[in-house]
């Protein structure tokens, strides 16, 4: 795994336990905040779509690809 891909996924992992109190039903939040925690999450899944999308390939192709 590539040193950006180790990245991405430790963002992601980041931006989800910031973002699991906030979508708690009692978490005071405007619309703003939400939209905003929305936001990181779609960028960090699209990410680890990303990574799990390469990993697929280089599986599919019979191993590593040198990455």
């Amino acid at each position: 795994m590539t040193d950006q891909r180790r990245s991405q996924l430790e963002t992601a992992a980041v931006i989800l336990g910031l973002a699991r109190p906030m979508v708690d039903d009692d978490a005071p939040l405007t619309a703003d905040e939400l939209r905003w925690i929305a936001r990181r999450l779609v960028e960090s899944l699209t990410d680890v779509l990303g990574i799990a999308a390469g990993h697929h390939d280089r599986t599919a192709n019979g191993g590593n690809s040198g990455t």
